[in-house]
């Protein structure tokens, strides 16, 4: 069997038989489609029970308890059988046949990771627009594709843009990260930066809906999805450091940097309490940008910048490794930004 489809359903009834209707015009003898169940309430193990008797390569996997997406698709990945695998969001809308092809393109070259292209679909209007215009590559490491894409500013971390050859996840040993949102930060970059071949391809194998009430949209302003970013960062800094010198080292900390930023910037913006960002980013990157953002909230450009520069130098955690960086651009340059000052202190 070439390819295992896992797709994990919870509170999906108005989305997943349009999923469902698309993913089942995949070849039967080459694929399988895993619905992993992950204890909703609503009708959709009843809608994926009905594809499940229709269709002889759908096989419906029940979870004895909700456990989030990642739990979900480790689930399925225990029961996969294919050569290779892929992540489908049972809001989203795959486009089967390039998904296949993907596939075949991966078994072909022997590859590792193969990761293609998506669309946004806007669920009000039905409006389908362009994501990242990643072009196609030859084979090379997937450490190779990751800092050019990152170079690029082409990267996205969504599992589901991939399929994943089966046997060098269980080689590898990775699994999803499970009690986290954005997992799929923690799962793509680590399998590209393991893989010994890996390449890009221009097809468009999902429509990417965007729509209120998804997991992305319900935690976008809470301090839980600061928390789990925080983490994302830590260990993304993690690996890093066990990477010896290249430009895929350099990418992954540039990212994590850009994470942590973001996240940070935006914690005033979302109006939440100052404790949930000092709590949650207190010894990182993102704690000296939070105290820059909140002292220009409250005294202006210059307390801003003054407050990045004092925070920069005395934090350490997550950026540690890159302290004697932050002091020195800091003595050098005091007139620097608050943002150039963090930017900094992930090169290399």
């Amino acid at each position: 069997m070439l390819l295992s489809v896992i797709i994990p359903f919870y509170q999906v009834q108005a989305y997943i038989g349009a999923c469902l209707e698309r993913i089942s015009r995949l070849p039967q003898d080459a694929c399988e489609v895993l619905l992993v169940d992950d204890c909703g309430r609503d009708d959709s193990a009843s809608i994926a029970a009905a594809y499940c008797q229709e269709h002889a390569n759908f096989r419906l996997i029940r979870r004895e308890a909700n456990g989030g997406l990642s739990a979900a698709r480790n689930t399925g990945m225990k029961a996969a059988r294919g050569e290779y695998i892929s992540f489908v969001d049972s809001d989203d809308l795959p486009e089967p046949e390039a998904l296949f092809a993907l596939a075949c393109d991966a078994q072909r070259a022997h590859l590792d990771v193969a990761k293609a292209r998506f669309r946004y679909f806007d669920d009000e209007t039905g409006r389908q627009t362009d994501g990242p215009a990643i072009p196609a590559t030859g084979v090379m490491t997937g450490g190779a594709l990751f800092a050019a894409q990152c170079r690029a500013g082409l990267y996205e971390p969504m599992v589901w843009q991939c399929v994943f050859r089966r046997a060098f996840l269980e080689e590898t040993g990775l699994t999803m990260a499970e009690g986290l949102l954005f997992e799929d930060e923690l799962f793509q970059a680590p399998a590209l930066l393991k893989a010994e071949r890996a390449a890009a391809s221009d097809r468009v194998i999902l429509l990417y809906r965007q729509r209120e009430g998804s997991i992305m949209a319900s935690f976008a302003r809470s301090a839980r999805w600061c928390a789990s970013y925080l983490e994302v960062c830590r260990r993304l800094t993690s690996l890093s450091v066990q990477l010896p010198r290249s430009q895929a080292r350099r990418a992954l900390r540039k990212r994590t940097g850009q994470i942590a930023l973001s996240v940070a910037k935006n914690i005033p913006a979302y109006r939440l309490p100052e404790e949930a960002g000092a709590g949650v980013f207190a010894g990182t990157p993102a704690g000296a940008f939070l105290l820059c953002a909140q002292k220009r909230q409250r005294g202006g450009r210059r307390a801003g910048a003054g407050a990045g520069g004092v925070a920069g130098a005395v934090h350490g955690g997550l950026c540690a490794p890159f302290g004697k960086q932050m002091m020195a651009k800091r003595a050098s340059n005091g007139r620097q930004s608050c943002a150039a000052k963090q930017g900094n202190f992930f090169k290399g």
